[in-house]
C-alpha cells in the first residue's frame, strides 16, 4: 500500500475519520495503529526489522538516561567537591559511550545488512557452488534509512542530554513508524515530532483544507510530470546501447526535472496528510532550482537528510579535538591556509562519502559523493580565488541575468549528477558520455526525432505548460503563501482552481500498463 494506490485513500479517509472520532488524549493511539497497519501492509516480515530497532533504541535511551539521572542525585545528596564531580562526570560519559556505540552498531548494523545484504549475497553466490545460496532471502524493510536515522539522532540527543528518553516504548514506536513519513521521509527529529504525534489535534476545516491542497499539489507534481518524464529517461537510459547524440542531453536535463517532481511530489503529500491530521513535518524542499551554487542547492534540496549530516557527523567533526590538532600540525609546516582547508576537506569528504552510501552501496554512488563533495569542497576552499576572478571579468553579481545564469549552472550540475547513477554503473556512465560526445546530431531538436522514445508532440507540449506552472508556482510560494493567497479568494475561483487540479491530474495522469505510478524514487534510498 503506497501513496497512490486505491487502498491508501480508503485508508486514510479511515485513519482521520477515527482519528477526530477518538477523544484527544488517545489519538496518537489511532495514529499508531494506523502507522502499523500501513507497514505491516508491505510486508509482515518487514515489522520485526522495526520493532528491534525501537526496542534497542528505547532501552539504550532509558540506560543512557538513568546513568545521568543516578549521578545528579548522588551529587545531589552527597555534595562531592569540583574534583569529584568532573571524575564522576567523565566516568558517565564513557559508560554512556559504551551503550550509545553498542546501541549504534546494531541499529546501523541492520541498515547495512539490508541496503549491503543483497550485494554481499551476489559476491559470495560467485564463490560457493551454484544453487548453494538461493535459501537465503535479504529483506529490506520500508523506510529503513530514514527511520534508522531518525533513531541515531535521537540516541545522539539523548547521549549530548539534549533530551530526555521518552518512557513510554509505543510512543517511541510510533515516532520512528508514522505511516506519513515512513516512505520517503522527511527525517524526522524527535524534539520537532513526538510531541505533535501524542498531544491530539482538534477537527480544524482550514488546516484539513490546506492539507488536502498540498496533498493535491504533490499528486500533481508525480502523476502529471514526474510519470510522464520517466517514460523518456527510462527509454534513453535503459537501452543506451542502442542511441547516440543529443538524446542523452535531453534525457539527463529531463533526469533532474523528474527526480525533484517525484522526490518533492512524495514529500508534498506526506506533508499534506499529516496535517490534516494537524502535524507539521519538516520542510524536506526550499525550491532547489532557484540555488545559484551547489552548497545552496543542498540547503535546499533534502534539507532534512542535510542538516541530519550537519548536526550528527559534519560538527562533530569539525569540533573534534584530533581534527584541530591536524589542522594546527599543518598550519606549523605547510601554511594556514592549508590547515584551515584541512580543517574543511575532512568533515565536507566525510559526510559526502557518507551521502553517497546513504543512497545506495555501488561504486557509482560513491563517485556521486565524491562528485559533490568536490564541487562544495573547491567552492569553499578556491573562494577567494572565485572573487577575484569574477572582479577580473568584471562580472556584476547582483544582476539578474547572472543570477540566472548561476542558476542554470546549478540545474545542469545536478542534472549530470544524475548521470553518474542512472544508467547503474559507471561502466554505463561512461558509454552514454562516449555516446554523447562523439555523435553530432543537433537537428534532433527540430526533425522530431525527440517524439520516438515514448513520448510524442502532445506529451512534450503538456510538459512544457507544466512546467510552467510550477515554476508560476514556486516564484509564488517565493514570495508568500499559495494557500493563503487561494483561500482569498472568491468561492467560484477557489473551487475552479480546485476542480482544474483534480482534472488535471484524473485526464492528464500517467496511470497506463507498465508504468509502476506508486513507485517513488526515494523508497530505494
Amino acid at each position: 500500500m503506497t501513496f497512490l494506490s486505491g487502498k491508501f485513500l480508503f485508508f486514510v479517509i479511515a485513519a482521520v475519520v477515527f482519528y477526530f472520532l477518538v477523544p484527544l488524549k488517545h489519538r496518537w493511539i489511532v495514529l499508531l495503529v494506523s502507522s502499523m497497519i500501513f507497514y505491516a501492509s508491505s510486508g509482515i516480515q518487514m515489522v520485526p526489522f522495526l520493532l528491534v530497532t525501537t526496542a534497542v533504541v528505547y532501552g539504550a535511551a532509558r540506560w543512557i538516561d538513568s546513568v545521568y539521572e543516578k549521578r545528579l542525585a548522588y551529587i545531589k545528596e552527597q555534595g562531592p567537591d569540583r574534583a569529584e564531580k568532573k571524575r564522576l562526570q567523565q566516568l558517565d560519559k564513557k559508560k554512556c559511550r559504551r551503550i550509545l556505540t553498542g546501541a549504534l552498531v546494531i541499529v546501523i548494523g541492520i541498515l547495512v545488512y539490508c541496503k549491503a545484504g543483497s550485494r554481499l549475497l551476489s559476491a559470495l553466490s560467485h564463490v560457493f557452488e551454484e544453487g548453494r545460496l538461493d535459501w537465503v532471502k535479504i529483506i529490506v524493510p520500508l523506510g529503513v534509512s530514514y527511520y534508522t536515522f531518525s533513531a541515531v539522532g535521537y540516541l545522539a540527543d539523548i547521549y549530548w542530554k539534549r533530551e530526555k528518553a521518552e518512557r513510554n516504548f509505543f510512543k517511541l514506536l510510533l515516532f520512528l513508524s508514522y505511516f506519513p513519513h515512513i516512505l520517503q521521509g522527511p527525517i524526522a527529529r524527535h524534539k520537532h515530532l513526538a510531541g505533535q504525534l501524542v498531544e491530539g489535534h482538534p477537527f480544524d476545516v482550514k488546516r484539513i483544507s490546506y492539507g488536502l491542497q498540498l496533498a493535491l499539489w504533490g499528486y500533481f507534481k508525480k502523476l502529471v510530470m514526474a510519470d510522464r518524464l520517466v517514460i523518456f529517461t527510462n527509454e534513453v537510459f535503459g537501452n543506451f546501447a542502442e542511441y547516440k547524440g543529443v538524446v542523452f542531453i535531453v534525457a539527463t536535463l529531463l533526469s533532474g526535472l523528474q527526480l525533484y517532481c517525484d522526490f518533492s511530489g512524495c514529500m508534498d503529500i506526506a506533508r499534506g496528510i499529516s496535517q490534516i491530521f494537524g502535524v507539521e513535518l519538516e520542510k524536506n524542499f526550499d525550491h532547489p532550482f532557484f540555488a545559484r551554487s551547489a552548497a545552496e542547492f543542498w540547503r535546499r534540496w533534502h534539507i532534512t537528510l542535510g542538516a541530519w549530516f550537519k548536526d550528527y557527523v559534519y560538527m562533530p567533526l569539525v569540533v573534534s579535538p584530533k581534527l584541530g590538532r591536524l589542522s594546527r600540525n599543518v598550519s606549523k609546516k605547510l601554511g594556514n591556509r592549508v590547515g584551515k582547508a584541512v580543517a574543511v576537506v575532512i568533515p565536507l569528504g566525510c559526510v559526502w562519502i557518507l551521502t553517497g552510501l546513504w543512497h545506495g552501496t555501488g561504486y557509482n554512488y560513491i563517485a556521486w559523493g565524491i562528485y559533490w563533495g568536490t564541487l562544495i569542497i573547491l567552492s569553499t576552499v578556491f573562494a577567494p580565488e572565485i572573487e577575484k576572478l569574477t572582479k577580473l571579468f568584471r562580472i556584476n553579481t547582483e544582476a539578474d541575468s547572472w543570477k540566472v545564469i548561476q542558476m542554470v549552472r546549478t540545474y545542469c550540475l545536478f542534472s549530470f549528477g544524475r548521470l553518474l547513477t542512472v544508467p547503474g554503473s559507471l561502466h554505463a556512465t561512461a558509454d552514454i558520455i562516449k555516446r554523447t560526445i562523439s555523435w553530432h546530431d543537433l537537428w534532433s531538436f527540430f526533425d522530431g526525432s525527440l517524439y520516438g522514445y515514448g513520448l510524442d508532440a502532445k506529451d512534450f507540449a503538456l510538459l512544457f505548460v507544466t512546467v510552467l506552472i510550477l515554476w508560476a508556482v514556486s516564484m509564488l510560494q517565493e514570495r508568500g503563501s499559495v494557500r493563503d493567497r487561494i483561500a482569498g479568494y472568491n468561492l467560484v475561483v477557489r473551487w475552479g482552481i480546485y476542480y482544474a487540479a483534480i482534472f488535471a491530474i484524473v485526464i492528464f495522469g500517467i496511470y497506463g500498463p507498465g508504468y509502476d505510478s506508486s513507485a517513488f524514487l526515494y523508497m530505494g534510498f
